[in-house]
């Protein structure tokens, strides 16, 4: 039996993969059926040096005039590329951040508002938006670099985790264009706590002490298969056993000072998505998670870069093993939905700057059902992180 407890987030190292492959294969089972995270150690493509690197140019961004930084706005485009201004700090939020979405680069399918399209092409295949400056020309190298290491390894880990499941790897091909990938990929930057007014401070803190606050972000992340993540301060917590928040990991330093978290230098952080959660039938179940505030050291603030790779659009994802006849599958999702229309207004909700300006009507019509099925996946994560909770009091 795994010795590992869920008091921490387990790891998984990448160079047991040709030294012990029957070990990788068991720690990469184990943590994504029993904590839905795992820390991938020496996760290819990600040492220390270019994760440095990495942390130096989005820093370099953000710490850009605010001049600069706006003429990369995602409401530039219909294609929810770009930047967005940080949150006010005064609207009952518990975050402060401020984010640069972007994807791969590609040319429109046609005019943003072609019905003749699925809306998914119309939305997700575009250019990216990048700052008009020459200030920092290292900064749009190192999002394409990051972007190919990053696509490779969710195409190599993702056959591996098919695979751990017992089903032919090739089943992850059925559902993921290795060429023609749709993708959201984001640089967060979160602040600390003393961005906050005092009076504001004291209600940050109470959102944190509830379990099921809604002003903190807590969420699951459903479209993508798997989520990867790297990030340079604490803030991430995960959701283990029953209602506990385990503190994830650092995986590259690049300030000094003690951390109450473990860094992993030339790791990357791992989690279930709700993809995945139903195509494995809640095997591998896609588990909550925050940022938090509170953990990020006074006067400094958080960068974070989550990628999420997402399957094709068309057509019913159909569960390993599973037939297209079968309906409600373990993850809360019903067969015949309309998958790419769900991501969409995923984006669309998100990122309301966008929306009204390219895609008011279709958000009236797709925002309802979109959430009614993200509240399904959510019940079903809860379901399936209750049966995990017993099955770890049983071990224990």
């Amino acid at each position: 039996m795994n010795s590992h407890d869920q008091s921490t987030i387990p790891t998984v190292n990448w160079l047991d993969l040709e030294a012990d492959r029957d070990k990788f294969m068991d720690d990469l089972r184990y943590a994504l059926s029993e904590c839905g995270f795992l820390v991938l150690k020496n996760a290819p493509g990600l040492g220390d040096a270019f994760q440095q690197s990495a942390f130096r140019e989005v820093r370099q961004f953000f710490d850009a005039p605010m001049d600069i930084k706006k003429t990369a706005h995602i409401s530039n485009t219909p294609y929810f590329r770009g930047y967005t201004l940080p949150t006010p700090s005064d609207r009952g939020h518990g975050q402060v951040i401020e984010n640069f979405q972007y994807g791969f680069e590609q040319d429109p399918v046609c005019a943003h508002d072609d019905e003749s399209q699925p809306i998914h092409k119309r939305l997700f295949v575009g250019p990216n938006t990048w700052p008009a400056t020459d200030s920092m020309p290292g900064f749009k190298p190192l999002i394409e670099q990051l972007t190919h290491i990053y696509h490779e390894l969710t195409h190599q880990l993702g056959e591996l985790i098919v695979e751990s499941l017992g089903e032919n790897p090739a089943e992850f091909r059925r559902y993921f264009d290795r060429d023609e990938p749709y993708l959201a990929a984001s640089l967060n930057h979160n602040f600390s706590l003393d961005v906050f007014s005092d009076d504001a401070r004291q209600a940050v803190r109470d959102s944190y002490d509830q379990f099921d606050a809604d002003n903190v972000g807590a969420h699951i992340d459903g479209p993508p298969f798997v989520a990867l993540l790297i990030n340079d301060r604490p803030g991430l917590q995960v959701v283990a056993r029953e209602g506990d928040w385990v503190n994830a990991p650092v995986t590259c330093r690049t300030a000094p000072g003690d951390y109450d978290v473990p860094v992993i230098p030339g790791s990357v952080i791992v989690n279930t998505g709700g993809t995945l959660m139903h195509l494995s039938e809640g095997r591998y179940s896609a588990t909550l998670h925050r940022v938090n505030t509170l953990l990020i050291p006074e006067g400094e603030t958080r960068i974070s870069m989550p990628y999420f790779l997402l399957p094709k659009m068309e057509g019913d994802l159909v569960p390993f093993g599973k037939n297209a006849a079968d309906k409600r599958g373990a993850a809360g999702y019903e067969a015949g939905r309309d998958r790419g229309a769900n991501a969409c207004a995923n984006r669309m909700g998100t990122f309301p700057q966008v929306t009204r300006r390219w895609w008011v009507e279709e958000f009236k019509v797709l925002s309802e059902q979109q959430r009614q099925e993200v509240e399904a996946e959510t019940q079903a994560a809860f379901k399936l992180a209750a049966e995990r909770g017993k099955r770890y009091v049983e071990r224990a």
